[in-house]
């Protein structure tokens, strides 16, 4: 199963639908929630990586490098919500929505605050927390909150927050392409390769391993008794590099 198949499709269909206008997070829990951001953010954060090991190789002072696939994105961005009444005229003029917590006496932003730390609580029943989406112009981020910093700056008489600051950190994919930039071809993956007229079983483990000398890998997984006598056209299994079962 894949990982944007654990989000609620529901979700996802509500974020494509948004024009984009507003940063929006959409939370899929039951019916889609929707929080509106007041304030576009200034700026996000998308961090892309790739996993890879070493393996040393007798008498070489270069490593085989094993790629490991791509790990998933992150995104970092800040969220900033007010219900001061003192800035709430220039909230208006900036397109922010006033009372996003509650309704007009009520400036209380807890209760939106609550909406998103609650992205980081693992239900009882799907063993996971609620996935959620960044919508944002055309950033699409679908995934799961990895951690919520939430700064509250500003307090009225009676202690009720004001104005805060969230730190929101999630892992996930940005888009749907970024399922297929994993080519999986690397030596830490099991493969299947075909005989042919120019290929033979030492230049396979060059191209596969990086070392020649890694062909008994390959021969040993296939019962090759005598590997100068491989038919054309015989498809051969080449074990992952991990997999102590052959090579030496």
């Amino acid at each position: 199963m894949g990982f944007t198949s654990t989000l609620t499709k529901a979700a996802v269909s509500v974020a494509e639908k948004l024009s984009g206008a507003k940063a929006m997070l959409v939370i899929a829990r039951g019916s889609p929630e929707q929080i509106p951001v007041q304030f576009n953010p200034s700026e996000y954060r998308i961090s892309e990586s790739t996993e890879f090991s070493e393996k040393s190789r007798r008498r070489k002072d270069e490593p085989i490098v094993n790629f490991n696939g791509k790990p998933l994105s992150t995104l970092n961005v800040k969220l900033y919500f007010d219900c001061d009444e003192i800035s709430s005229a220039a909230s208006l003029a900036a397109g922010a929505v006033k009372a996003l917590a509650g309704s007009g006496s009520d400036k209380d932003i807890t209760k939106t605050i609550n909406k998103i730390n609650s992205l980081t609580v693992i239900d009882g029943e799907t063993h996971r927390p609620p996935g959620v989406v960044f919508v944002w112009g055309s950033l699409q981020f679908s995934g799961y909150a990895e951690r919520v910093v939430v700064t509250y700056t500003m307090f009225d008489n009676k202690g009720k927050p004001l104005r805060a600051v969230v730190d929101l950190t999630l892992k996930g994919l940005n888009g749907a392409s970024s399922e297929q930039k994993s080519p999986f071809m690397s030596p830490d993956r099991t493969k299947a390769r075909t005989m042919t007229e120019d290929t033979n079983i030492w230049n396979m483990a060059a191209k596969e391993y990086g070392d020649v000398r890694e062909w008994r890998r390959i021969a040993d997984a296939n019962g090759v008794m005598n590997p100068l006598d491989i038919p054309v056209g015989k498809v051969l299994r080449v074990p992952s590099i991990t997999d102590n079962t052959g090579g030496r």
